[in-house]
């Protein structure tokens, strides 16, 4: 083992560094070969409206909403938060099928999907939670003590 590593040390070529990168090693002291591990913290997914949705929307989102429509895969929701003049829909993918005019809670990315009449933006789910004994009216109360709150501790 010393002769290897020694003989990995007299090249000219950044070896170890090479071989770091790409295995996730990393030598440490003279003898030893040691795992380098690192556990990035998962970003929030903030509530959002689907109007405020766009393609340059990055980072996972999280959104409540009525289904309106749903194939296996595939549903199209409406937002639960928007005024119901101004309540816009998104087509969400989805593993298996939600059921129609419940309410979900849903956590994934926004992507871009090329159709005939252009670019639609589309929700990649990765969580879809049946909130339909949600009480929306004490849900908004709460948030908005939430955001207060924040406000307050943020001055």
């Amino acid at each position: 083992m010393q002769t290897y590593l020694a003989k990995l040390r007299r090249l000219t070529i950044p070896t170890v560094d090479l071989l770091s990168n790409h295995v996730g090693f990393c030598f440490d002291g003279e003898h030893s070969l040691t795992e380098e591990k690192s556990f990035p913290r998962a970003q929030s997914a903030p509530l959002v409206r689907v109007r405020d949705l766009s393609s340059g929307t990055s980072g996972p989102v999280r959104l409540l909403a009525f289904v309106l429509k749903s194939d296996p895969g595939v549903a199209l929701v409406q937002d639960i938060f928007d005024d119901v003049e101004k309540a816009a829909s998104i087509w969400a993918i989805v593993e298996g099928t939600l059921k129609v005019d419940e309410k979900y809670l849903l956590v994934g990315t926004v992507t871009e999907k090329k159709t005939d009449n252009g670019k639609e933006i589309r929700l990649e789910v990765s969580i879809a939670h049946n909130v339909n004994t949600l009480d929306i009216k004490l849900y908004k109360e709460v948030r908005e003590l939430e955001e207060r709150v924040t406000q307050a501790l943020t001055r």
